[in-house]
């Protein structure tokens, strides 16, 4: 009998060079059938996401609300689902920060479908009686209070992608809802008496809404009272701050706790004896680190 052993060998390894090449040709179809599937739902679910944020848009645009106090909140509402269709054009797709979006995009649209009842009631009560639109309008602010909160963590936001991450900030940015100043001649317990005549005035009140953000974050925020009078000096200066390689001279520093709500603040500034108000314009600056969030000015006679 006649043996081959090397050709037998031969057959063998072919074979088996057959057969790892068959399952890894399965293995790589079915990954790439599998990646394009990945890629194919979000990319979709993107555009859904991007559909229903401009469906958003487009209703509040529609509504028509003659109350300064509402039309107001409406319009920062419509910011906030702008700011969140921006970021999400803007971002490289991945499921997981689908996921983060689609939950945010619940919470907005479940804030929508209220404020949009609400604006119903008031046309309804304001057509029956306009002379409660004011009332109104204070029950709906009471209503608002009451919404639960938006804010939601992603610790790896940052990582997963640098621009999503700079959206997403300025997005969530601290701003002012309305800024007041005035020069004060006298304090009582009733009542805060101001005056325009900078030889009886002594102290300076600011007074400012720090505006609700469902996006930023919560805890204790240091503000900074920057007041200038006419010569460009700081008014009661209390020394200076630094933010990375930019300084900031300040008036005062308040400590604020910010619950994602809109939070009335105010404050009393007495000026240095040697340097009393004098005539002219003085402008009033408040900032939360080294950003403006608002400005006005007093004239005194």
């Amino acid at each position: 009998m006649l043996v081959f052993p090397h050709t037998y060998n031969y057959r063998i390894i072919i074979g088996s060079l057959v057969v790892v090449f068959v399952l890894l040709g399965s293995y790589t179809l079915t990954n790439y059938i599998q990646l394009e599937d990945y890629k194919t739902y979000v990319s979709q679910e993107k555009k859904l996401l991007e559909n229903e944020l401009s469906d958003m848009v487009v209703r509040y645009e529609n509504v028509q609300v003659e109350n300064v106090s509402l039309r107001k909140k409406l319009e920062q509402s419509k910011v906030n689902i702008e700011r969140v269709l921006d970021s999400i054009k803007t971002l490289k797709p991945s499921a997981s920060l689908l996921s983060l979006y689609r939950s945010k995009i619940n919470l907005l649209q479940k804030e929508n479908a209220e404020v949009l009842n609400l604006v119903s009631t008031l046309k309804t009560e304001n057509e029956r009686l306009a002379s409660k639109t004011e009332t109104i309008s204070q029950h709906l602010v009471a209503a608002k209070n009451n919404t639960s909160s938006l804010v939601a963590k992603n610790k790896g936001l940052a990582t997963a992608n640098s621009n999503m991450s700079n959206a997403l900030k300025k997005a969530s940015a601290l701003s002012l809802a309305s800024l007041d100043a005035k020069a004060v001649k006298r304090v009582t317990k009733k009542r805060i008496v101001s005056t325009d005549n900078s030889s009886k005035a002594n102290k300076l009140y600011v007074a400012f809404t720090l505006a609700k953000n469902k996006l930023a974050t919560s805890g204790v925020k240091d503000l900074y009272i920057q007041i200038l009078n006419p010569n460009n000096n700081v008014v009661a200066d209390q020394g200076s701050v630094s933010f990375g390689e930019q300084s900031l001279i300040f008036s005062k520093k308040l400590k604020v706790e910010y619950k994602n709500q809109d939070i009335d603040v105010n404050t009393l500034i007495t000026t240095d004896i040697d340097e009393p108000l004098t005539k002219g314009v003085y402008f009033v600056n408040v900032f939360y680190d080294n950003t403006r969030l608002g400005s006005t000015s007093i004239l005194l006679k």
